[in-house]
């Protein structure tokens, strides 16, 4: 079945919306200990490298344990988050993204606004900076990032768990490439200073008696190449297999949630496949979940690796610029939309 792929910037709702998830049976999402990866036995990474492959290959999506990542960082960056959302008010507006400082904070919109039935939530972007090269889409790298004022450590949290986050990324790059039969730094060239974001995502509970097809964000696929998720422990993610079947996607105390996007199917000519997945937070309580994007440079083009491509094949996928697509995606993302 070919995958799907949906808007990464929903406005409405979709059939997909409309269908109830049930709980996923034993292993239909994989458990991955990515630890014999990072250790370099090379029959051990090779195991790994083959269950990343072929969970990329089905439904795009697995649980990621082992993978390195201190436990009491993770534990921090979630405290840093209650922190931020349950200040005042006025602290987050401080830090709010405009539509050409897209860094920040991004509030929940207006009740009973268009948006509103496809975004119910807020979330704090935050990047690494890098120096303005004198070209197209310099936006996207020179404004400073706005942090708030009077969370101690605030910054310092955030920063140190986005540099173990995407050089984690970086590793699952290279899982990705073995998989795909190439050369482990194959991709490295796309990341020399990459557009990588993390965000700090805060959902309400949806109300009670809420439809069934209520969701605080609806069904749509991730643009970069793949997401990093931390979830707290309510749950609430739910994906969408090849099949067209919803199924929930739980968390896994100290693991990551794992999934393919866009440029990744993209680049690997479908091999591997984007899956689209939303959110509903039914369990009376605020959810917290951190999801980092793996983001390539913004001067890169994306498209199916030649690599990957038999003599005379057709590429399935068109070319796509990093710089303009994610700068179309921050103006229609706007914080007022």
């Amino acid at each position: 079945m070919q995958a799907k792929i949906l808007s990464a910037n929903p406005r409405a709702l979709s059939e997909d919306d409309l269908t109830l998830a049930r709980a996923p049976a034993p292993g239909e999402i994989p458990l991955i200990d990515f630890g014999p990866f990072l250790a370099g036995d090379d029959a051990a990474r090779r195991r790994v490298v083959a269950e990343i492959a072929e969970a990329s290959g089905s439904i795009g999506f697995f649980t990621l344990v082992g993978h390195g990542v201190p436990l009491e960082l993770i534990d921090a960056i979630f405290a840093q988050s209650a922190a931020f959302y349950h200040a005042p008010a006025s602290l987050r507006e401080s830090v709010a993204a405009t539509d050409d400082w897209f860094r920040g904070w991004l509030p929940q919109p207006a009740a009973g606004s268009a948006a509103n039935n496809s975004r119910m939530f807020e979330q704090f972007r935050f990047q690494a900076e890098w120096t303005p090269r004198g070209a197209a889409y310099d936006h996207l790298y020179s404004l400073p990032m706005k942090w708030p004022k009077g969370l101690p450590g605030f910054r310092e949290t955030c920063m140190a768990y986005y540099d173990a986050v995407s050089g984690l990324g970086r590793m699952l790059l290279q899982a990705f490439a073995l998989g795909l039969g190439l050369p482990e730094d194959r991709f490295e060239r796309y990341y020399a200073q990459p557009l990588t974001q993390a965000n700090l995502l805060y959902y309400l509970p949806l109300p009670d008696g809420a439809a069934a097809e209520m969701s605080n964000m609806v069904a749509h696929t991730d643009s970069p190449p793949l997401a990093i998720l931390a979830q707290d422990s309510n749950g609430g993610l739910e994906v969408c297999r090849r099949d067209g079947e919803w199924i929930s996607a739980p968390p896994v105390a100290g693991g990551f949630t794992v999934n393919i996007g866009n440029m990744m199917m993209w680049w690997s000519n479908g091999r591997y496949v984007s899956t689209p997945h939303r959110v509903k937070n039914r369990r009376g309580r605020e959810r917290f979940s951190i999801p980092l994007f793996v983001v390539p440079d913004r001067d890169i083009v994306v498209e199916p690796l030649p690599e990957l491509l038999a003599p005379g094949e057709a590429p399935a996928f068109p070319p796509i610029h990093v710089g303009e697509h994610m700068a179309q995606y921050y103006k229609t993302r706007k914080p007022a939309a």
